[in-house]
């Protein structure tokens, strides 16, 4: 079908990728093609894609490497470089380099690309124009031919073949000379956009790339779902695995689409602390204050929520996207919210009662940061004094612009955001406490009274837990330690 047109051809694949190389050859052989060369892609941790990112060459947000933006009119949008499509970008370079290195007219195609009936007639329709001069297509000239572009209404038989300047992304399928491969590596400063923005929009000057209309082909992780997409999951294959009944796979596909990264939210705040001392407080304060910042859940200009202490996949109480996990989330100030123990190892100890899901957050994050296991300890009180200062070591230790102590610094803060640019209300604050009597799966349980036996009975590695603590945010012992502390000095 290429023939008189391409000298080779190139199939992109993912090496692992056993479903599209194993329908691939059947499909080409229908159109004619049974001589081709597979092109090994790299996946999203191989070394080539490492080392761009070690040598500076890719824009991270923010902002956004589409309109420049820290927030975007659709928040849904891809807005940020993931690793997978670095990884089909430095695919792409490799490719480039094969075929620049050798004098040669390449046709390009992706592992999922599936042509269309009329194919043939749109080639026909391009042999006639280079043979009669109109085309220029030799390895020595720049030129690129775009052959397909995302399924849409213009991929209809009846349109005439005809080849026009109009922009179109077309990695699945197109011819380049190797004049334009050499042109592309040298163009490329770095990896601010994705692979076909840049081959197919940015990098062709005046005069060096074409449009074949109608498209000869489509994808099929696009089109219709046949196959799995590489870089972004998409709807269309779980539909397609709904189809096949293929529930295993359904399901898996099901929980990558919701866990997938493809959109980084920006909110000036992030509140974090340990969970019943203060991250809702904070996020009413700031309401008082002007400001919308969510409690675990989305605001303009905030989320409070105790779980953006770690960057856990996800946060299993998050009520929102934004809130999801703090891996899609970029702030300006991050605040740690932290309260007195005589007061919060109580409510501690009652969460871990009746929170059994939240202590286990806790305890497997703090046991890969810090190498202590919570269940290594006998009590509960010392389960609950070391998860208070343990899980706010965890904050501490990501410098964060201001810590609040939830008793005594509500003017401070309000100074704080003042001096960071938020504009504030001078409003009289209400700083009474905020979901004191928390409910635990409909009921509400009494707050447990920690006897002086209880705090002295604390092991070495707690009480000295505590000290630290008290002695980094200024708060006191419990009186019954102090005069221990001092008995023993």
């Amino acid at each position: 079908m290429f023939d008189g047109i391409v000298d080779e051809i190139y199939v992109l694949s993912l090496p692992d990728a056993a479903e599209r190389r194993a329908r691939l050859p059947g499909h080409l052989a229908e159109f004619g093609i049974t001589d081709f060369t597979i092109h090994d892609a790299f996946g999203p941790d191989a070394p080539e894609v490492r080392r761009l990112y070690d040598e500076g060459k890719v824009k991270r947000f923010p902002p956004c490497f589409r309109c420049g933006k820290l927030r975007c009119a659709d928040e849904s949008c891809n807005n940020t470089l993931i690793p997978a499509q670095v990884a089909n970008f430095a695919s792409f370079i490799a490719l480039w380099t094969r075929i620049a290195a050798t004098p040669q007219v390449a046709l390009i195609i992706e592992d999922d690309i599936n042509f269309h009936p009329w194919a043939k007639k749109g080639l026909a329709h391009l042999r006639k124009k280079i043979a009669s001069g109109a085309v220029m297509l030799e390895p020595e000239v720049p030129r690129l031919i775009r052959l397909t572009w995302p399924l849409d209404r213009g991929h209809r038989r009846r349109f005439f073949p005809r080849l026009t300047d109009r922009v179109r992304m077309s990695n699945p399928c197109h011819i380049l000379t190797s004049a334009y491969a050499r042109a592309l590596l040298d163009r490329l400063e770095s990896i601010d956009t994705t692979s076909d923005i840049f081959a197919h929009e940015r990098a062709p000057r005046p005069g060096e790339a074409l449009t074949m209309v109608p498209p000869i082909a489509a994808e099929l992780s696009f089109a219709s779902g046949e196959v799995d997409s590489t870089i972004h999951p998409k709807t269309e294959y779980l539909a397609h695995l709904k189809r096949e009944n293929r529930i295993e796979e359904h399901d898996r596909h099901a929980e990558r689409l919701r866990t997938h990264i493809s959109h980084i939210y920006h909110r000036p705040l992030m509140i974090t602390g340990h969970p019943r001392t203060g991250t809702g407080f904070a996020g009413e304060l700031s309401k008082q204050l002007g400001l919308d910042v969510g409690h675990e859940a989305d605001g303009s200009d905030g989320i409070a929520s105790w779980m953006f202490a770690v960057d856990a996949e996800e946060n299993p109480w998050a009520a929102d996207p934004a809130a999801r996990t703090r891996r899609a989330l970029h702030w300006n100030h991050m605040v740690q919210t932290v309260r007195d123990p005589a007061t919060a190892v109580p409510s501690i100890v009652r969460e871990n009662r009746h929170a059994p899901a939240s202590y286990k957050f806790r305890r497997d994050f703090i046991a890969k940061e810090t190498g202590i296991n919570l269940d290594d300890f006998d009590s509960e009180i010392e389960k609950a004094v070391a998860s208070l200062t343990l899980w706010n070591q965890i904050i501490r230790e990501q410098s964060p612009d201001f810590t609040l102590r939830i008793e005594t610094d509500a003017e401070a803060y309000r100074q704080f955001l003042a001096n960071a640019g938020y504009e504030v209300s001078a409003k009289t604050l209400d700083t009474s406490p905020k979901n004191a009597d928390k409910m635990y799966k409909g009921k509400r349980y009494d707050k447990p009274i920690i006897a002086d036996e209880e705090w002295l009975g604390l092991g070495d590695i707690a009480r000295g837990l505590l000290v630290s603590y008290c002695a980094t945010y200024g708060y006191d012992l419990p009186t019954v330690l102090v005069k221990d502390i001092a008995g023993s000095a």
